[in-house]
């Protein structure tokens, strides 16, 4: 399969997770927060969003009939309004791991990668942006592909 195939299926699965919000699978970005808080809010106008980008790749030999396996690092981004009343914290946690779960039962991203590796929280942290409270977190997400190729 590829990249491109890899990170749709990715997007479709977080889909999949209710009460998700709003899943993008490229990092949105615009100086005019107003703006920037809007690609988050979902159709309650809470922000309830998530960004799905590549962070690395590394390729390594795996046979020398010219096969090689690609491991790419995708940073899964969530975004979540924090109101205390709300015990918003509860919530954002819950979605959390059900992003992990979806992703940690399909080791194969329906048929579009060789393998998945567990899913990982790197970062949970309460920021502001735009003087508005959320919580954020960063989820790893490695997944090996095939690289196969014509020799020169």
């Amino acid at each position: 399969m590829g990249l491109a195939e890899i990170r749709t299926q990715i997007k479709t699965l977080l889909e999949t997770v209710p009460g998700i919000g709003k899943v993008h699978d490229f990092e949105r970005w615009t100086t005019d927060w107003n703006a920037f808080l809007n690609y988050f809010k979902d159709s309650n106008n809470r922000i309830n969003g998530w960004v799905i980008t590549r962070s690395e790749t590394g390729e390594r030999l795996q046979s020398p009939e010219a096969v090689n396996v690609s491991t790419h690092t995708f940073v899964i981004k969530g975004y979540y309004g924090l109101k205390d009343s709300l015990e918003s914290e509860k919530i954002f946690q819950d979605l959390i791991e059900s992003v992990r779960s979806v992703l940690r039962v399909n080791s194969t991203l329906n048929g579009t990668c060789r393998r998945t590796y567990p899913p990982s929280v790197t970062i949970l942290a309460n920021r502001p942006y735009a003087g508005i409270l959320m919580h954020q977190c960063e989820i790893q997400f490695k997944v090996e592909e095939y690289i196969r190729y014509t020799p020169v």
